[in-house]
Parts: C-alpha cells; sequence; structure tokens
C-alpha cells in the first residue's frame, strides 16, 4: 500500500485544459462551481477536469499507484450516465509511475524530489446530468481518497 502522507492532489474544473508538448499545463477559465445545461439535450455545458497528483518518490515502497478518479452524487454513490452499451459508471483510472523520466545524458533530480502526473479529462460535449444537483469529482490513490471538488448543476426556476 502507498504511504499517503507522501501524497497530495489538486483537481480544478475548466473551460478547458489541455497539456503542451514540454508538459505545462494550460487552463482556460479554470474554478467552476455552477456548471450550465442545455435544457433542450439535457447536457451540461462543455468543460475540461485537470488532476494533479503528487508523491514523494524515497517514501513509496513501489514507484507505481492507481490514479483514479471517480464521480459522485451528495449520498457518495457513483454516478452513471447513459452510453451506447448500458450505462457505465463516471470513473477514470489508470496506473502511473511516479519515477522521473529523463534522457541519459541529463542528470535526474535529487532524492525525495516529487514525483508527478497530470491527468485531463474533456467533455467537449457536456455530461447528461440532471439539473438541480450537486456532484463531486474524487481522487483516490490506490483506492484511498485524496482530493476533491464539488460543483453544482443550476436549472431554470419554475
Amino acid at each position: 500500500m502507498t504511504d499517503l502522507s507522501s501524497a497530495s492532489a489538486n483537481i480544478l474544473i475548466a473551460d478547458f485544459v489541455n497539456i503542451d508538448a514540454a508538459g505545462k499545463v494550460n487552463v482556460i477559465g479554470g474554478g467552476i462551481q455552477f456548471l450550465g445545461s442545455d435544457p433542450k439535450t439535457g447536457q451540461t455545458a462543455p468543460f475540461s477536469l485537470f488532476v494533479n497528483v503528487t508523491v514523494s518518490i524515497p517514501a513509496f515502497d513501489e514507484t507505481r499507484a492507481a490514479v483514479e478518479v471517480l464521480l459522485v452524487d451528495t449520498d457518495g454513490r457513483p454516478v452513471t450516465v447513459a452510453g451506447a452499451e448500458g450505462p457505465n459508471v463516471m470513473r477514470f483510472s489508470q496506473s502511473v509511475d511516479f519515477r522521473h523520466a529523463v534522457a541519459a545524458n541529463v542528470q535526474r533530480p535529487p532524492m525525495g524530489f516529487p514525483g508527478n502526473s497530470n491527468v485531463v479529462l474533456n467533455f467537449p460535449g457536456g455530461l447528461p446530468l440532471p439539473v438541480g444537483a450537486t456532484y463531486e469529482w474524487v481522487v483516490l490513490l490506490d483506492g484511498a481518497r485524496l482530493t476533491s471538488t464539488t460543483f453544482f448543476v443550476p436549472g431554470a426556476v419554475e
């Protein structure tokens, strides 16, 4: 099990996020808490999710860990959305090696220098989420919660 005391994460909802060829994160319209919705389509506004997980390499027995991003409702239950093959849980996961990859002729960072992983999830068509509800994106490392961010999907007042 990963030593979570040496791990941290940040999560941000934005209009658009990408990571350029140099590894720099570009964020436009970051810090969204209210995600608009189109009543005709039932889809939220387009958005992006940026997640950064940082760990202290010497504190890990292993340098690999599972990074997971999960959308949950106010009761903490995973959110499902309709898909072509049936309902899908809004869960994204990947195995990450936090060691620094450097070219053979480039100096490695000193021991203890943190390793990190950036994840960008783009939803150019939004998501089919009901209005009037609060949701939470949760970041997990090897199944343990690191951080989260909450957002609300407002609808028209009747």
